[in-house]
């Protein structure tokens, strides 16, 4: 990956920007809602993307937590916004992708948005208390199987991603789990410390800093590549299942935006993602910095939307009018 400096991205934005008959924009501060509660991985790797933006434009982003719904509740808010570009937020694949089957959201992915770009990557896994006696995945399954019912774990909605890698473990194993909704990641992982949960399926930035204290244990990466934070635990697919769950964080305006301002924040967050300050601060909070356009991340949603179509239904997962 090409890395820039902040100084270099602000020239080439600049220059983009000098061109434009929007030029005088931004003229005020920007809103970033972001679509999960503060303190998790979707708020900080946001969190750093405004601030590395904000130093190109010359405006302040401010950022606005709106969790709820698993996430939607902030992506339609940004939906319903004035589209005039001094509205923009966090549109996570998952809610994209997946949430229309599973809850009646108030958007049409895509429809009523203009897309800036994926900023970065989720990847999740199974984590518990670390003095759980489940020490492998397996043991967890094995105890399930005899319980049915008595293992929870904790989501923010039905619809994330997180609560799709558990339903597939159920499927794929014949167990029953049951999950429990929190408001945010913090909450849940905070609630798997103190025992109120069994299992928390989270990403690393709320379960690493844990598992380094040694007060999580990770049982097994949902996603297609083990934890380079903890590489000595496998993936659920060398454990045996054919599955894994990864996501992608993107940001995007209202639809109607204008042009030339997509344009001037298209090329903004492509600088600042491919910065060594961005790069290193995602690093920090244990994400993947990966930047995607906006046109593959439209292609990204509409692929999503098809696969999610017949995964939804076969999982069990669609909500009654989706059904008819």
């Amino acid at each position: 990956m090409k890395i820039w400096s902040f100084s270099m991205s602000a020239m080439l934005v600049g220059c983009i920007a000098s061109s434009l008959s929007w030029a005088a924009y931004p003229e005020r501060h920007i809103t970033l809602i972001v679509n999960f509660g503060p303190g998790g991985g979707t708020d900080l790797v946001a969190r750093a993307a405004a601030a590395g933006a904000q130093k190109i434009l010359g405006q302040p982003i401010v950022i606005v937590n709106q969790a709820g719904a698993g996430g939607t509740v902030g992506v339609a808010a940004i939906a319903s916004a004035k589209p005039d570009g001094y509205t923009i937020g966090v549109v996570t694949m998952t809610n994209l992708s997946m949430a229309p089957y599973i809850l009646p959201v108030r958007y049409k992915s895509l429809e009523d948005f203009e897309f800036i770009g994926g900023i970065a990557k989720y990847i999740y896994g199974t984590s518990v208390p670390s003095n759980s006696p489940f020490k492998t995945l397996k043991d967890l399954i094995d105890y399930a199987k005899a319980n049915p019912g008595k293992i929870n774990y904790g989501v923010q909605g039905l619809s994330t991603a997180n609560n799709v890698a558990m339903v597939r473990l159920s499927k794929a194993t014949g167990v029953n789990m049951t999950p429990i909704p929190f408001k945010s990641t913090t909450d849940e992982v905070v609630s798997a410390l103190g025992g109120t949960i069994d299992v928390t399926n989270q990403d690393p930035p709320v379960t690493v800093p844990q598992i380094r204290a040694g007060k999580l244990r990770l049982l097994a990466s949902f996603s297609d590549q083990r934890w380079k934070w903890v590489p000595d635990v496998p993936t659920v697919k060398e454990l045996g299942y054919d599955f894994s769950v990864s996501s992608y964080l993107g940001l995007a305006a209202p639809k109607g935006t204008p042009e030339p301002i997509m344009t001037l924040l298209r090329n903004t967050f492509k600088a600042v993602v491919q910065t060594q300050e961005f790069i290193d601060a995602v690093d920090r909070i244990f994400l993947v910095a990966e930047y995607r356009d906006h046109v593959q991340w439209r292609k990204d949603v509409e692929a999503g939307l098809a696969e999610n179509e017949v995964l939804t239904r076969e999982l069990g997962l669609q909500y009654k009018s989706q059904q008819q």
